[in-house]
């Protein structure tokens, strides 16, 4: 046996729990690590900023359901990361982020870049250490991993010191820890019996299907409960495409402001929540009515009954739980589909032919619900949305279905705009050969958009649709709300497409609707990174609509 560096070891580790890449961007504290990538068969996506890494393994864990990596040097490598592990944080993203570290024997003693990076993410993450000991490094990096991914999900850190990871070792000293992939909890079968008899007995049951449903790869259970029970079923979060938007039983987006069906859910007389927080996007609990039976299922037991009270709390694992149901419910008789959801059909019906006139407006600058229609019809097979923050994003949440599970990607409840970017070039490189079309705004762009060029060295076709109004659109509607004047929302007119075809990409202006659908193929058949600037009307969405209204009380 020779000799080989802890950063080795760490990689090692690493491809050994699954991982085969990481995310990150060099610096002279992980030079070590990234070296030790080339030998031990890790590959590296290497970005233009640091919050990029973090955004993109933050991606990755979402399209995959397996934990993303980030590799930062220390420093101001390390704060720029932040943002990208609080999104993580908030969305309940595993990723492992990785930061470099002044050498071990100079704590305390003013070393360039020394700050207190392990206090800085602690607020952030579900496990948070600085490694000291190069032999103990794969032993914290497997400790780290199992963090991410038990219980609820969410993000790590390490801070290795340079010195750490670049010390030689004897390869025969050091063993690597096991893989332990813990049981995921299910429920008692008192329980699982007690939730059936209500929603047998139900006038009026809905199911919301959160991202707890994807996390616990409770897909397929889901789809058989609904069936077997005829459940009408709305979706949220990571929980979008776990029962497609086409599916006769499922009605949608479970949020009111943009989806009217989802109005109905308080006349609900039994709920099933499904690993879904009960927080700003459900109204902190309005949106789920006073009188309803509440069933609600979350593995993580802080969430239960917080902002309104369950009737009935299963401290347990979505995917687990749904497979118990399903199973219990197929030995059952007497399901049968309800009135109440016809009800809610009609009311979906309703809803999409409120739309179609916008949808099909002619008008330039371009209503945006007309760009959703083009490219909803344009990709009628699979595809991943990416879709950033800010009113131009809302009228996609609005008008793009989720026919696919892991197809649908928000922000989560941080709303970090601009992180669409890297978190669409993550599934372009997790899902190769599909389609990824990432949704946002003008203002949205500048902020990661020099990540398209790490696209085009990765080989990650993204088409990116900047829906262009010329300035902070949201922002600028508020403030007209309320001040009767603007200040600092304005942009001027920029070529974004420009921007990417200046990387090497394939730029599209759009300005009439009629241009929309040829430019959309060219891009798509270019191959390339592309970017469609289209020029379209600074509406205010129903969000900004409803946020207006509410503060003017």
């Amino acid at each position: 046996m020779g000799k080989v560096t802890a950063a080795h070891l760490l990689m090692r580790t690493l491809r050994q729990h699954g991982v085969d890449r990481i995310f990150g961007l060099c610096g002279d504290h992980v030079n070590s690590i990234f070296n030790a990538c080339l030998d031990e068969g890790i590959r590296v996506i290497d970005t233009r900023h640091e919050s990029g890494a973090t955004h993109m393994a933050d991606g990755w864990a979402r399209v995959t359901g397996t934990p993303g990596v980030a590799v930062v040097t220390g420093g101001p490598g390390h704060t720029n990361s932040l943002t990208g592990i609080a999104t993580a944080w908030m969305a309940g993203s595993p990723i492992l982020a990785i930061s470099g570290q002044y050498e071990t024997g100079l704590a305390e003693r003013g070393a360039l870049q020394e700050v207190d990076q392990v206090g800085m993410v602690r607020g952030i993450t579900k496990w948070a250490r600085t490694v000291t000991d190069p032999e103990r490094l794969p032993h914290y990096a497997a400790l780290a991993l199992r963090a991410a991914t038990e219980g609820r999900p969410g993000p790590v850190h390490l801070s290795i010191p340079v010195d750490v990871s670049s010390a030689e070792l004897d390869e025969g000293r050091v063993r690597l820890p096991p893989v332990i992939q813990p049981e995921p909890p299910a429920a008692p079968e008192a329980a699982i019996e007690a939730a059936l008899e209500r929603l047998r007995g139900a006038a009026r049951p809905v199911v919301i299907a959160g991202s707890g449903v994807w996390w616990g790869r409770g897909v397929e259970p889901l789809r058989r409960l609904v069936e077997i029970a005829s459940l009408p079923c709305f979706t949220i979060g990571l929980g979008r495409g776990t029962l497609p938007d086409d599916h006769p039983l499922c009605l949608g987006y479970a949020d009111p402001l943009l989806n009217p069906v989802a109005r109905e859910i308080a006349r609900a007389d039994v709920i099933l929540l499904l690993g879904k927080r009960i927080d700003f996007r459900l109204g902190y609990g309005r949106l789920l009515g006073t009188e309803p039976f509440l069933i609600q299922v979350d593995i993580h037991a802080a969430e239960l009954g917080r902002n309104r009270p369950a009737q009935l709390p299963l401290h347990a694992d979505c995917g687990e739980v749904l497979r118990q149901l399903a199973r219990a419910a197929g030995r059952q008789r007497g399901w049968g589909e309800k009135p109440w959801v016809e009800e809610l059909r009609r009311a979906r019906r309703s809803a999409q032919e409120a739309r179609q006139a916008d949808e099909r407006s002619e008008a330039s600058p371009i209503h945006p619900l007309r760009l959703a229609r083009e490219l909803r019809e344009y990709f009628d097979g699979e595809v991943v949305f990416a879709i950033d923050g800010g009113d131009f994003a809302q009228w996609c949440r609005i008008g793009l279905p989720a026919r696919q599970p892991g197809h649908w990607l928000r922000l989560g409840a941080l709303g970090t705009v601009g992180a669409a970017i890297p978190l669409g070039i993550a599934a372009q490189l997790a899902r190769p050969g599909v389609p990824v079309v990432i949704l946002i705004g003008d203002g949205g762009f500048a902020m990661n958009g020099w990540e398209l060029h790490t696209a085009l060295r990765h080989g990650a076709p993204v088409i990116v649709v900047v829906g262009n109004d010329q300035g902070w659109g949201m922002e600028r509607q508020l403030q007209a709300a309320f001040y009767d004047r603007t200040v600092g929302v304005e942009l001027g007119l920029v070529r974004y497409d420009r921007v990417v075809e200046a990387m090497g990409g394939h730029g599209e202006h759009v300005e009439h609707p009629a241009e929309l659908l040829p430019a959309l193929d060219r891009a798509v058949k270019s191959g390339k990174v592309a970017c469609l600037n289209v020029m379209v009307q600074g509406l205010p969405s129903p969000l900004t609509r409803s946020n207006i209204a509410r503060q003017r009380g």
